[in-house]
């Protein structure tokens, strides 16, 4: 019972917009040109980088560091930075305790994790600033 409690919350969360999908909504809300194939896209399926959210990042950044978006970008970039060092933490522990064994619940175990670790949270974030 409690399991299937767990499912149906999950499945809930899994269709609602992420953190960075309302942050991209408060952008466009703003003035700022987000496509709206990244406004009203499919949030249960991975977020996929636009050039042009890369754009008003951009545009952001090379503003006035002090506008209030530009430092929910830099506070953005905190959480993304935390959430790397996690996931790498997570590696090495794991590489450590398991080598290259199968993960949990059937998982390539190091393998799934090293190609997770290399994806950025929020990533125009990061792209936006060789522009800067």
């Amino acid at each position: 019972r409690g399991a299937t409690r767990v499912h149906a919350e999950l499945e809930k969360a899994l269709h609602e917009p992420s953190l960075y999908d309302e942050v991209l909504r408060l952008l466009a809300r703003r003035g700022h040109a987000i496509p709206a194939a990244v406004l009203e896209r499919d949030v249960s399926r991975r977020y996929e980088p636009s050039p042009e959210v890369e754009a008003t990042w951009t545009a952001l950044y090379a503003g006035d560091e002090n506008d209030e978006l530009a430092r929910l970008g830099e506070a953005l970039t905190d959480v993304a930075e935390l959430v790397w060092r996690w996931r790498n933490d997570h590696l090495v522990a794991t590489r450590r305790a398991m080598g290259s064994k199968t993960g949990t619940g059937g998982s390539a175990g190091v393998a799934w994790l090293e190609k997770r670790a290399q994806k950025n949270v929020f990533p125009e974030l990061w792209t936006a600033r060789s522009y800067v």
